[in-house]
């Protein structure tokens, strides 16, 4: 499966299985259940990095949460 026919087309819009992806992830993730193309495409909207070794919801990614939870 392509991830990248998940991508929303333009804007901070998050598709479903981004938003499924980025609530995953936490402070001690150090292995994910997507695979790397979805780091990619999270990592690219800047809303993950990785850190030491695991990876980190950025700023930017926790307000797409929090927006996205506000709905």
């Amino acid at each position: 499966m392509d991830i990248e026919q998940f991508r929303a087309p333009l804007g901070p819009v998050m598709t479903d299985p981004e938003w499924i992806a980025l609530e995953s992830l936490d402070e001690e993730t150090k292995h994910f259940i997507f695979d790397d193309a979805m780091l990619r495409v999270l990592t690219q909207r800047g809303l993950v990095e990785p850190k030491e070794g695991q990876w980190r919801v950025t700023p930017h990614g926790q307000q797409a949460l929090n927006e996205r939870s506000a709905y």
